[in-house]
């Protein structure tokens, strides 16, 4: 059973810039509309509204900056980079719409442009500590494990309350392999913040790992309590449950992953193995059939050395 480690989560600057006396009052009532649109979730409007703004002033780079964090919300990632772009063409000075535009060229998988991005911002105020902690993020997309340590070292000088970049430095000395680096800082993320789920989660992965799987499965409780939904915790916690034995909790929590993903094969083949060691050969073989038939090739070998 795989261990799965949660990404880490940019932090985004998501305030939107208001607008300089002295534009034309028909704009700045179409830029208020649409951050107003925007706070209330109403992403459609919010964008109608900026784009009625830049048709009569299609110089005005905090439009353009504010209908791309609206396209953001809405999904439209590469809609969001155009306006970012244009909004940086016209005045290059928006730190925000660099760090935004890196978060948005991460989130497509362009690790490079996004640490170069958040460079950018970097250069322009290097005193936010977000910036460190998202350019971490993209080196650790790159594989530059060092440097995303050293980005949210930085951040955590800067704000040694920002629970988010001890998690992600975490992640980045894990994948390093420094497992006890990682636990300390996981550790340290939660001392800052007890309602952390993702730090819970990932302290519970590197506790699997060195081998304390009651410190884990104790992890994945407090992570589950606060966040019901997070699928890879049940099935991680049924990992660390088998391990110890205790194959009817790894069937109840590999039951909560099916009940989430129905078309999981993994989950199926887990919960076979995990019926087989209860006795259960009837239940063992149809979870078995089940994966086999969504393509698991373990169970498909499986069912033809116990058929008759």
């Amino acid at each position: 059973m795989n261990i799965i480690h949660r990404g880490a989560v940019f932090a985004v600057l998501l305030a939107l810039f208001g607008v300089a006396m002295g534009y034309a009052q028909t704009v700045q009532d179409y830029i208020e509309s649409g951050i107003e649109q925007g706070g209330q979730g109403r992403v459609k409007e919010a964008i109608d509204a900026f784009s009625k703004a830049l048709m009569l002033d299609p110089g005005n780079a905090r439009a353009y900056y504010n209908r791309g964090l609206a396209k953001s919300l809405g999904g439209d990632i590469s809609g969001a980079i155009t306006d970012y772009t244009k909004a940086l063409k016209i005045d290059p000075s928006l730190l925000g719409a660099y760090n935004n535009r890196g978060f948005a060229r991460a989130a497509l998988g362009d690790f490079k442009g996004a640490v170069e991005d958040i460079s950018s911002a970097i250069s322009l105020d290097p005193t936010i500590p977000e910036f460190y902690n998202n350019r971490g993020t993209a080196r650790s997309g790159l594989g530059d494990y060092k440097g995303a340590i050293a980005d949210y070292t930085r951040a955590i000088e800067l704000n040694p309350r920002l629970a988010g970049a001890y998690n992600n430095r975490g992640l980045a000395r894990s994948m390093a392999g420094d497992l006890q680096g990682a636990i300390r800082d996981y550790t340290l993320a939660l001392e800052r913040d007890q309602r952390y789920d993702a730090a819970w989660y990932n302290r519970g992965n590197a506790l699997v790992v060195s081998g304390d799987f009651r410190g884990a499965i104790a992890d994945y409780d407090k992570a589950l309590i606060l966040n019901s939904r997070l699928v890879e915790a049940y099935n991680n916690r049924a990992y660390a449950r088998a391990a110890l034995g205790d194959f009817k909790g790894a069937v109840t929590d590999m039951t909560s992953v099916i009940s989430v993903l129905p078309d999981n094969a993994e989950a199926y083949y887990n919960r076979g193995m995990a019926k087989k060691k209860l006795g259960d050969s009837a239940g063992a073989k149809e979870d078995f059939k089940k994966a086999a038939d969504l393509g698991d090739s373990l169970s498909v070998k499986i069912l033809q050395e116990t058929a008759p």
